[in-house]
Parts: C-alpha cells; structure tokens; sequence
C-alpha cells in the first residue's frame, strides 16, 4: 500500500506553513523579515530557531549514523507520536495499535485525536505475540502499529526478524520505538528496514543516553515520502534555539556518552544481581535499558518506603504481566549505593 493513500486527503491537499526562514535559508548581516527584537539578550535567543534543525541533523548523521535525509527533529518523541498519528488517522474512524505493555503515550495521544486503540497483548515472558499481531492486522487493519524495542517498561529487545516480519504483512504504518537502544547489547536496529519497506519508521530521542530530557529532542527516521509530510504539518520552530544548541553539544562529546553508557549498562548487572539477594524479591526481570524490573512481595509498601527516604522508583504493579514489579531507574554510582543502603534498612 503506498504512503499517499494512508494520509488523511487533508494532509495531502494542505499548503505548509512557510516562514521567515523558510523563505530565506542563506546568512545576511541584517534580518528585517521576521518581526524578531534587534536586542540578543542575556541568552542570544532573540532570533528564530533553524526550523529543520540543520546543524543538529548533520552531527546525528555523524554520531548516530541516521541519513540526513531521512530524519526530522521532534519536541521530543512525543511530538513525533503526536503527529505521526494525526498524519495518518482520521478522528472517530481509524485506530492504532500497541502491544501491552508498552509506552503510555502511544494510548495517550490517540486519545487526544480521537482515534482508538487496538490492544494486543504481550505473552506472559514479554515477547510479541507474533500471531495475534498478524490477526489483529488482517482483522481490524489499524492505520499505525507501535512497536517499542527496547521495550519500555519491559526492557525487552524485540529480534529485527520479527519485526521485519510484521512490517512487511502490515499494510499500514509500523513505527518502532528505540529510545533505549544504546544501552542494548549487540542492539541491530530498524532503521534499514526503511530501504526496503517505506511504511516503516523508527524514533530515535536524546533524552535517555545522550541525557537531554529536559531538551526535548525526538529524532524520526523514515522514508522521504513520510518525512516530507512529518515536516509540512510540524510547527515551524518546534525545536528551540536552546533545545538545539545543547543536543549539538551533547552530540559533539561522544566519548563521554559512551562511557556514561557503560558505567549505567554496569550498574544495571549489578542491580540485578544484588537485588535477588533480598527476601522481599520475588524476581528481578533481566532488561536492556537503562532500567531494572524488581517483582517483590509488597510494592506498594517498598514504594512508599523509599520514599519516606528521598527515593522515588515506578510502581509498575498495575501493567499487564507486571504485577508486584516496581521499575528503577539506573542512577549513578553514588545514587544506586544508596538505594542498596536503604533496601538493607527495609530487609531487616
């Protein structure tokens, strides 16, 4: 099925917004043509931001070897969900599907476009059900399926073969979430599916390992057909002048991601090893994330008690195959010595 009949026709037929910068990509000594303030300010943000984030899109290239060409920059992941969504689903008729459980948001803004979910669960070891998925495709034929690898809360990562396998029997689009794959091992990602399949998209985001959360910076990876239509219907300044300026610093000091990556991906063996020691673990559920998923007898009463303590993890009890589990978060060294100091206290 091609791109042009999974767009709503009113994205099709929409003329984009063009702005200031738009109309004028080169360098001049004076800019009169975007009602911005002459005053720099304290910050230097007087002027608008480069709505195709130019010189951010050529370092992710370099650092994180996505083609420039195929990618296009998010407030965040959200915006990137938000909009995929409302590119592709009519409101009250189409519908998306996720595979629980998996990232809240995706339920959160088909919601807000009033486009239903499809909900096909996991199996119990939280692993894709292949054949439901398969059915549920052929039978309810959702316009979007999300799939989440690394998966989050579950940290599982989702084999490319399967995921190839579902994109190529899926005739609408089939999005893969790897917002936390630099922290899987040997981690092989969607991304050259997108050769072979331009129904498919994958985001990216800097808000996990490259440590920008607050930035707001979501990465799309897809076909041009599909990012030209992400950037006809985004904002025109969607990412700030700071967002950008930071995710350009970050991405120019690799080294220290990576070895900010292996300290975390260090600390989360020993988490999981040190855990089991507990007689409140029931279970610690091995990820590839920057998470662990400890499974104890009382959630609710830990929770509250490392909070009482200034420590607050994710009670994850009430997802589908996760009861008893909290998620904790991989802190720092420090951080996490602290957490076992209190869990001493909590074991006595």
């Amino acid at each position: 099925m091609s791109i042009d009949s999974l767009v709503n026709k009113h994205i099709l037929d929409m003329a984009p917004y063009s702005s200031a910068r738009d109309d004028y990509k080169g360098s001049a000594e004076i800019y009169l043509d975007a009602n911005e303030s002459w005053d720099e300010g304290i910050s230097s943000s007087n002027r608008y931001p480069d709505p195709e984030c130019t010189e951010l899109r050529r370092l992710v290239e370099k650092e994180l070897s996505l083609p420039f060409d195929r990618t296009a920059i998010g407030n965040g992941s959200d915006e990137v969900i938000d909009l995929l969504i409302r590119i592709f689903c009519l409101p009250g008729r189409d519908s998306i599907a996720i595979t629980s459980p998996t990232y809240g948001a995706y339920k959160v803004f088909a919601a807000t476009s009033n486009v239903s979910v499809i909900d096909i669960p996991q199996r119990e070891n939280l692993t894709l059900d292949e054949e439901a998925i398969v059915e549920a495709l052929d039978e309810k034929r959702p316009k979007i399926l999300f799939i989440c690898s690394p998966g989050n809360p579950t940290g599982k990562v989702v084999p490319l073969s399967l995921i190839e396998r579902i994109a190529e029997h899926n005739s609408g689009i089939t999005v893969i979430d790897e917002a936390y794959s630099d922290y899987a091992s040997g981690f092989e990602s969607a991304v050259p599916l997108i050769e072979r399949n331009e129904r498919v998209v994958v985001m990216r985001t800097l808000s996990k390992a490259w440590g920008i959360a607050g930035a707001r910076v979501g990465i799309l990876v897809a076909s041009r057909a599909i990012r030209e239509l992400f950037v006809k219907v985004k904002p025109p300044y969607n990412v700030s002048s700071l967002s950008q300026r930071a995710a350009v610093a970050t991405l120019s000091d690799p080294d220290r991601i990576k070895r900010d990556i292996k300290v975390t991906v260090e600390e989360r063996k020993m988490l999981e090893k040190s855990l089991l020691r507990y007689p409140f673990s029931r279970e610690v559920i091995p990820t590839e994330a920057n998470f662990v998923l400890l499974r104890v007898t009382d959630p609710v009463g830990l929770y509250r008690y490392l909070m009482d303590r200034g420590i607050i993890v994710r009670d994850r009890s009430c997802e589908r195959h996760l009861g008893g589990v909290l998620r904790i978060t991989v802190g720092s060294v420090e951080e996490n010595r602290k957490l076992m100091e209190a869990l001493d206290g909590y074991s006595k």
